[in-house]
């Protein structure tokens, strides 16, 4: 139902445009008669070693930036809440290492 009310009304909104929503005259040629598209130059290794090398930079980069914040976000809860913080990453550690030692 909700496929065809929205037919009827791209339809309906076409009509009243005044589009013209025919099929486009379609390439009738042979296939001999059609140039074949060349393929893209494949990238020399030196070209593929530098973008690797660059997307790892990056995502070192973006490892460090997170690690810098999640290193903010501890000193901060730790200026506000210093027991209560040090309470929870305690349980935390403890929770780690029950976690390895019965798996």
């Amino acid at each position: 139902m909700p496929k065809f009310f929205l037919i009827a009304v791209f339809a309906a909104t076409t009509a009243h445009a005044g589009l013209d929503v025919t099929v486009a005259a379609a390439d009738v040629r042979t296939p001999e008669a059609i140039q074949p598209i060349e393929p893209a130059q494949r990238p020399d290794a030196s070209t593929l070693a530098a973008k690797r090398q660059a997307m790892i930079q990056q995502k070192m980069i973006m490892q460090t930036q997170m690690m810098m914040r999640k290193q903010m976000a501890m000193q901060r809860e730790m200026q506000l809440h210093p027991i209560c913080t040090r309470i929870h990453f305690g349980l935390l550690k403890l929770k780690r290492k029950m976690h390895y030692a019965f798996r």
